[in-house]
C-alpha cells in the first residue's frame, strides 16, 4: 500500500492562502516522485482567522456563500463581507474579520486602534438571524483591528450606549470610546438572539485585560503605542464593571459575572469574544478544534503515514489554539514536517532543517523548515521580506532544503510497506 501525504496547512497571511500552499507542496511531491509511489490528500486547515470559509466551503461541508455590505474596521469605511449558511443543518458561519479585520485597513494608512470598530460584525450577526433564522450560529474570531470588547457589535444589535450626560452614543463604538460610556441599556426583545447556540470559536486562550489581556498583547499589534494599550486595557475593565452592576434581561443576566472577563478566550480578536460571551446561550470554544471537526481532520490524520503543515509565523502561541497546533496535537508519533515563513520563540534555528522538540505533548517528529532557509549571507528582516515578496519561491527553496529528510522518511515507508 502506498503511504499516504497529508499536506494540511494554514494560510500564511499576508501572502499565500491555505490552498495555495497546499498545491504548491503538492506540485513539488509529484515532481519528486510521481503520483505512483505515495498518495497525496489535501486539507487546507483554518482556526477561525484568515481562510475560515474558504477553507469550510472547499472541503464540501455543504454551507453555502453569500455576501453583503457592512461597516468596516473604521466607522466611515463599508466593505463587502461574505458569510457561510448550511440550509440542511440550520446552521450559519460568520468570520468577524470579514467586518473589522486588520487586513481590511486601507493600505499606508495610518492604523487607528482607538477608533477601530467591531460594529460591522453586528451587523453581519443581524442579516444572518433576520434572513436565515438559524438554529446554530459560529461566529469566528481572529485578526481583528479592534479592541472594543465587542461593544460595537453589541450596538449593532440593540444594546444602548449612554455617556455621562445621559446622552446617547450612536456612532461606532471603537475601544478608544468605552471609558466615555456610563450607561448601558441591554435590548428588551429577545427576539432577534433566536439561536439554539452561539458558538464563539477562538484562537487565542486570552483574558480580557490585564496583563495577558486582549489590550496588552494584542493591540500593538493593531497599531497601539504603549500608551493607547493602557487606554485600551483601562476601557475594558471599564466596562466589564459596567456590564456586571448593570440591569440585563432574564435570559442574559445568568452570563454576566466578575468571572467572565477571566474566561479564557474572551480576549479574542480585541475582546470581541467577550461581547458575545455576554448573549444568551453563548459558549467559547477552540476554534481550531470546531474547523478540524467540520473537515474530518482526525480522520485524515489517522490515514496518513506523514503530514505536511505551516504556517506565516509559527511561534509559541501556534502550540495553544492555532491550527498547526490543534493539527500536531492529533499526529502522535508521527512524522510532521512544518514549513513557515518565520519561527520565533525558540522553536527554530535560521538557516538549517532539523528536529525540533515543540513542547511535551507533541511527540511528533516535526522537521521545522523556515522558508529562510541557507542564505547566511542575508539578514533574516531580508530574507523575509524577499519571502513576502515571492512566497511560493521562498516555498519552494524550503521544500527544496527539507527534500533530504523528507524523502528519507517516505523511503523507510515504503520499503516497511
Amino acid at each position: 500500500m502506498k503511504p499516504v501525504i497529508l499536506i494540511a496547512p494554514a494560510c500564511f497571511k499576508g501572502s499565500l492562502s491555505s490552498q495555495a500552499v497546499a498545491e504548491e507542496v503538492q506540485h513539488f511531491l509529484l515532481e519528486q516522485l510521481g503520483s505512483e509511489q505515495v498518495a497525496l490528500q489535501l486539507c487546507p486547515i483554518a482556526d477561525g482567522g484568515d481562510d475560515t470559509l474558504f477553507v469550510l466551503e472547499s472541503a464540501k461541508t455543504g454551507y453555502q456563500r453569500h455576501r453583503l455590505t457592512v461597516t468596516g474596521p473604521l466607522p466611515n469605511m463599508q466593505v463587502p463581507a461574505e458569510y457561510l449558511f448550511h440550509p440542511d443543518q440550520k446552521s450559519a458561519v460568520i468570520e468577524a474579520a470579514q467586518a473589522h479585520g486588520l487586513k481590511l485597513m486601507p493600505e499606508k494608512a495610518e492604523l487607528v486602534p482607538l477608533e477601530a470598530t467591531s460594529y460591522g460584525v453586528g451587523e453581519l450577526i443581524r442579516h444572518v438571524l433576520q434572513a436565515h433564522q438559524p438554529e446554530t450560529l459560529v461566529i469566528t474570531v481572529g485578526g481583528s483591528a479592534s479592541t472594543d470588547a465587542g461593544m460595537g457589535t453589541l450596538q449593532a444589535l440593540g444594546f444602548k450606549f449612554l455617556d455621562e450626560a445621559e446622552n446617547l452614543l450612536d456612532e461606532p463604538l471603537g475601544g478608544g470610546d468605552l471609558s466615555r460610556i456610563h450607561t448601558v441599556i441591554w435590548p428588551t426583545d429577545m427576539s432577534l438572539f433566536c439561536w439554539k447556540r452561539l458558538i464563539i470559536a477562538t484562537d487565542v486562550v486570552s483574558p480580557l485585560f490585564g496583563p495577558e489581556g486582549a489590550a496588552m498583547v494584542f493591540s500593538p499589534q493593531k497599531g497601539a503605542t504603549v500608551q493607547q494599550a493602557l487606554v485600551l486595557d483601562a476601557g475594558l475593565r471599564h466596562i466589564h464593571r459596567l456590564l456586571v452592576s448593570s440591569v440585563s434581561p432574564v435570559g442574559l443576566a445568568s452570563n454576566i459575572g466578575e468571572v467572565l472577563a477571566e474566561l479564557p478566550g474572551v480576549g479574542a480578536a480585541g475582546g470581541l469574544a467577550y461581547g458575545l460571551r455576554c448573549l444568551p446561550r453563548s459558549g467559547i470554544i477552540s476554534g481550531s478544534q470546531w474547523i478540524g471537526e467540520q473537515l474530518n481532520l482526525a480522520q485524515q490524520v489517522s490515514n496518513s503515514q506523514v503530514i505536511l503543515t505551516g504556517e506565516g509565523c509559527l511561534d509559541i502561541t501556534s502550540l495553544s489554539g492555532k491550527a498547526t497546533g490543534y493539527l500536531l496535537s492529533l499526529a502522535g508519533d508521527k512524522p510532521v514536517f512544518i514549513f513557515c515563513g518565520q519561527a520565533r520563540d525558540g522553536l527554530s534555528g535560521w538557516g538549517q532543517v532539523s528536529v525540533y522538540p515543540l513542547v511535551p505533548v507533541f511527540q511528533a517528529d516535526s522537521s521545522l523548515a523556515p522558508l529562510t532557509v541557507n542564505h547566511p549571507e542575508q539578514s533574516e528582516q531580508a530574507l523575509l521580506q524577499e519571502a513576502m515578496a515571492e512566497p511560493k519561491a521562498a516555498l519552494r527553496k524550503a521544500l527544496n532544503a527539507a527534500w533530504p529528510k523528507l524523502q528519507q522518511t517516505l523511503q523507510n515507508l515504503i520499503e516497511s510497506g
